[in-house]
């Protein structure tokens, strides 16, 4: 009978301190694109009446909002892994495929919510802006800026989640 496989050797330190950043970018990216959203509200003087816009009136900002949350409970699961990983020099063989696949199902979400609120900040800004005589369009300016800002961080977070994705596909590549 053959001795059984030596245990595979965990990756370089230099590769899991920056899978550590990667993942720790990633919270901050998703972090900032909570708090931008969730606080963007517009209050629009047309013609005498005032409206009050929430970001939560726009569907694709609930989407953007949703599939941040998502990739932001991911991202802190992760990263508690990935600390936990650096600290004992052991990685559970499922951590692999959850890294595999995580990484993958995550950033695709992340760039559909990045794409969908660049979409809707372009269409809807130029609908408004074309539809309705307003006193003043720096409101609206502000509102639809911070939707362009937090789909900017939900594009970010989804870059690092891509960079991290090509590791895991190199890691279970291995193993």
């Amino acid at each position: 009978m053959a001795p059984p496989p030596p245990p595979p050797s965990p990756p370089p330190v230099s590769l899991r301190v920056v899978v550590l950043f990667l993942r720790v970018l990633t919270v901050v990216f998703l972090v900032i694109t909570v708090i931008i959203l969730s606080t963007n509200s517009v209050t629009i003087d047309s013609q005498g009446t005032a409206l009050k816009y929430y970001f939560k009136d726009v569907y694709a900002y609930r989407y953007m909002f949703s599939a941040a949350i998502i990739g932001l409970v991911y991202a802190v699961v992760q990263l508690f892994f990935t600390i936990s990983e650096l600290a004992t020099r052991i990685k559970n063989p499922i951590n692999y495929q959850l890294d595999f696949y995580g990484d993958k199902i995550i950033s695709y979400l992340l760039a559909t919510g990045s794409a969908a609120g660049f979409g809707v900040s372009k269409d809807l800004k130029d609908a408004l802006l074309a539809l309705v005589a307003l006193d003043s369009t720096d409101p609206v300016d502000k509102f639809f800026s911070r939707g362009y800002a937090s789909a900017s961080m939900l594009l970010f977070a989804f870059v690092c989640l891509a960079v991290l994705s090509v590791f895991s596909s190199y890691a279970i590549s291995k193993h």
